[in-house]
């Protein structure tokens, strides 16, 4: 599973580049402008100490990001004595962090990013955006939202 760096920066996480394949003899390794780097992640990569961390960030519960990532008091339970999420948890966590980012990027600031998202909407049914981050479909129509706010489209 890939994920951008910059997401994985906001639960405070390190991210190593994979270097390309190919490289130039003598010449410098340079990045080329554009969307953020992609970077693989792996099983026990994300510590569970990250959904404290989102949570936190959020302000809210961390048994409601808990609900919002599909995973039981069990499960979690488990995670946390292992210390770190499989591959698909730390997806559906990344997810929500990168919703989160795209927000802060709108709203200018992540304490305003994070109010908006626990903040009932009723373009998106009377839900908080928060609550739809349980599928990609959610996620979807809370980034489209994003993206009207930004634009200055309200109606």
């Amino acid at each position: 599973m890939k994920a951008y760096a910059s997401t994985l920066a906001v639960l405070g996480l390190e991210a190593r580049e994979k270097e390309p394949a190919y490289k130039a003899r003598g010449q410098a390794s340079r990045r080329a402008a554009g969307p953020a780097p992609l970077v693989e992640v792996r099983d026990g990569m994300v510590p569970f100490t990250a959904v404290n961390t989102l949570a936190r960030i959020l302000v809210i519960e961390p048994r409601d990001l808990l609900a919002v990532l599909g995973m039981s008091v069990r499960t979690a339970t488990r995670r946390k004595t292992e210390g770190f999420l499989m591959a698909d948890e730390a997806d559906r966590l990344l997810r929500v962090a990168r919703v989160l980012e795209e927000a802060t990027r709108v709203f200018g600031d992540q304490q305003k990013a994070a109010t908006w998202l626990r903040t009932t909407s009723p373009v998106l049914g009377d839900l908080a955006p928060f609550r739809l981050l349980d599928s990609d479909a959610g996620a979807k129509s809370v980034s489209d939202e994003l993206i009207r706010i930004d634009f200055g489209d309200f109606a």
